[in-house]
């Protein structure tokens, strides 16, 4: 009897590893809807852009659509001498905080002028969110773009953070960075009036190496990038997106060229190859580290950027940044890029 069962099932069974493996193979061939390939910014609306989506005739950054939204902007003083730009989630409220009263909260007399200022995204089935906007009615130091928030627009709400800065707030320099690294703002902004050479022009962070620059073509990887999309098989170089600081001509330059450069769905690589477009040089400098260990007090005169930390980390690193002002005054002071 059990050999009868069996038998009458086997051939539903082969139907269905068959219809299986056919699904696969058309998943892998297939564009990956679900990835939301990037591309022209595709209007969900009138006024909202969605997510970056392929199409034939690809164009540049929509920077019109990007900035339609009647969201209460942040305010800046114009003319400071930076102006950080941290990439954040709608969701990721605990890593603000964090940041707010750890190294974007300024302590005693500040002599060279800078500001933080958070991007953050729209949830698409809710739009803004009754919590951000109470945040930003709280701090300020939220600006909200007309784009849904999600790692493939990520390469949106970075060109959009550098127009609105670069327009309203005309600092000297920009940095952008993420929410999970420490910037360090008690010494990034005296370097750069003081001892960074590159007044002009300036696009520095950490490099890539060439075999690191390779284009994922796995549809499966959220880094997929078709060869529509682009074409090299190699990104041009670039800087790790966290953390890298450009000057605001360069700012403007790559944003110049963005308006008729495709985008792709990774911000650092997009960033560099506009850059190209634009005869911007990027500058290699371990000042930015892609790696958080166990630094000591005295390096913090020499990093700007710590990547990976969560919030407890953040505030070891800020008493450390405290510390090196007093305990490091005989340390050498390096004053180069590299």
């Amino acid at each position: 009897m059990k050999f009868i069962i069996l038998s009458h099932h086997k051939p539903v069974l082969v139907c269905v590893s068959a219809l299986m493996s056919c699904l696969l193979i058309l998943r892998l061939l297939a564009p990956a809807s679900h990835t939301q390939d990037p591309g022209v910014l595709k209007q969900k609306s009138d006024n909202f852009p969605g997510q970056l989506n392929s199409n034939p005739r690809r164009t540049g950054i929509n920077f019109d659509a990007l900035l339609r939204t009647n969201q209460e902007p942040p305010v800046c003083s114009k003319g400071q001498v930076l102006v950080v730009l941290v990439t954040s989630a709608p969701w990721h409220s605990e890593q603000r905080a964090a940041i707010r009263n750890t190294w974007a909260k300024k302590r005693g007399q500040v002599t060279y002028s800078w500001q933080v200022l958070f991007l953050i995204g729209q949830r698409s089935e809710v739009g803004v969110s009754t919590e951000i906007l109470q945040e930003q009615q709280a701090y300020g130091d939220i600006l909200v773009g007309n784009y849904a928030d999600s790692y493939r627009n990520l390469t949106l709400k970075v060109m959009h953070g550098l127009k609105w800065a670069a327009d309203n707030c005309e600092p000297q320099f920009i940095l952008k960075t993420d929410d999970d690294c420490f910037v360090n703002t008690d010494y990034l902004p005296r370097f750069l009036v003081e001892f960074n050479r590159e007044k002009t022009g300036l696009y520095a962070g950490s490099l890539f190496a060439p075999g690191k620059r390779t284009v994922i073509r796995d549809p499966l990887s959220k880094w997929y990038v078709s060869w529509e999309d682009f074409r090299d098989q190699e990104y041009p170089p670039y800087a790790s997106g966290i953390g890298y600081v450009l000057s605001t001509d360069a700012v403007r330059r790559i944003l110049k060229a963005a308006e008729h450069v495709p985008p792709v769905p990774m911000e650092d690589a997009y960033v560099g190859i506009l850059a190209k477009e634009a005869s911007v040089h990027v500058i290699s400098s371990d000042r930015f580290t892609k790696h958080n260990v166990n630094w000591r007090v005295c390096n913090y005169r020499y990093l700007m950027v710590i990547h990976h930390l969560n919030v407890g980390e953040l505030k070891v690193a800020q008493e450390n940044m405290i510390k090196a002002r007093t305990a490091c005054s005989q340390t050498k002071e390096i004053t180069r890029w590299k």
